[in-house]
């Protein structure tokens, strides 16, 4: 298992009841207008149709932005969602600055330790220095858009369907 799915899967083990049953935030048009830091894509309540696609427990997961997409002058947010029975609930909201994750956000793990570190040019200025020294291993992988069908079905046997 690579490094970049431990927190998807570690999420989701720890939330996976209350996936099934929560209240998702209504849908809402994405919108990659800049918050009052100049990061992107931080206030997202819903997966744009080109997010990154996976399935883990029979749960249909969203990523945005995939990997490819964030460059080394990134700055702003990379969230994951996973669908639930009347939209989709945010699971976990990566921070990245400079292309570098910077901290992360867990809203449905309540108490994650991962949530109190804070990271500023490669030194750990909140947090355990163990756990949050490996903050920019946290990326989130996603197969492309296309390589699920809407339900989470496998329709992914595309050569370009691979996880990044």
């Amino acid at each position: 298992m690579s490094t970049a799915r431990i927190p998807i899967l570690a999420a989701l083990a720890l939330h996976a009841g209350a996936v099934a049953t929560a209240a998702a935030v209504p849908s809402a048009v994405p919108t990659a207008v800049p918050d009052a830091t100049g990061a992107v894509n931080c206030a997202l309540v819903a997966p744009p149709a080109q997010a990154g696609v996976d399935r883990h427990l029979g749960v249909l997961l969203k990523v945005y932005p995939r990997n490819p997409d964030i460059g080394p002058d990134y700055a702003g947010c990379q969230t994951l969602w996973a669908q639930a029975s009347d939209g989709w609930e945010t699971i976990t909201v990566v921070h990245y600055r400079a292309g570098h994750v910077i901290r992360v956000e867990s809203p449905a793990v309540a108490g994650d330790p991962v949530e109190q570190c804070l990271v500023s040019d490669g030194a750990v200025v909140r947090g355990d220095p163990a756990l949050c020294a490996q903050l920019d291993d946290m990326r989130l992988e996603s197969l492309p858009a296309d390589c699920l069908d809407a339900d989470g079905s496998g329709a992914g046997a595309e050569a370009h369907c691979i996880l990044r």
